[in-house]
């Protein structure tokens, strides 16, 4: 099944991954949450899934943008549902 009900997001972001391999997702939204950053993501290729990728995104000691996974669970579970409540016209949901 296709998670977008109207059309796919235009804007692409690209991360690399340890072995400097490049990964295309769709960038579905930015949401702050305690003062903090995060990038809701789903892949751009391959099948899709019912599961989006958050990332925090913050500076490292060099000033360079990184990402890494949230926390912990609670604050992954927190920028879901903000996620989840402004995009719920824009794609389908799975409880």
């Amino acid at each position: 099944m296709d998670p977008f009900k109207n059309s796919q997001p235009e804007e692409l972001f690209y991360l690399s991954d340890e072995s400097g391999e490049q990964m295309a997702f769709h960038l579905l939204d930015v949401v702050m949450s305690r003062e903090k950053e995060y990038l809701v993501l789903l892949p751009a290729e391959g099948p899709y899934t019912d599961e989006v990728v958050i990332l925090q995104r913050f500076a490292d000691e060099t000033g360079e943008e990184s990402y890494a996974d949230p926390e912990n669970e609670a604050t992954l579970r927190e920028v879901y549902a903000i996620f989840r409540y402004r995009a719920g016209d824009k794609f389908i949901f799975s409880d």
